[in-house]
């Protein structure tokens, strides 16, 4: 299967300063792994997720991340951000990534933490 980038529509989010398509998704590819294209300028707030894995690969631009009680740290194009299931987390940045869960993003699955 072959998906497409224009063939998926570019979403909003009214908490967080981003845009992004949902190219691989729990509802039409299977509960197993999920993949989204995001575009973010600024702050994503600290939220936790206790039912994926989280894998972040950084496309371009840069963004500062806070991982649990560890110290900020900056990443960039070609970095790769591990966050295990039950992580608080928060980044913000100028930045465009994706974002693989595993098992699949499930909506309403992150909780708010600030």
């Amino acid at each position: 299967m072959i998906i497409r980038a224009e063939d998926v529509e570019l979403e909003t989010e009214s908490d967080n300063p981003l845009t992004f398509r949902r190219m691989v998704r729990r509802d039409r590819h299977g509960p197993l792994i999920s993949l989204t294209w995001i575009r973010l300028e600024g702050r994503h707030g600290r939220i936790v997720c206790h039912e994926s894995d989280r894998v972040y690969y950084i496309i371009d631009g840069t963004a500062e991340f806070e991982i649990g009680d560890r110290p900020v740290e900056a990443v960039g194009a070609g970095d790769v951000v591990f966050l295990p299931r039950g992580t608080p987390y928060a980044f913000e940045g100028s930045v465009t990534y994706l974002v693989m869960n595993g098992p699949a993003f499930r909506p309403g699955s992150d909780i708010l933490v600030d």
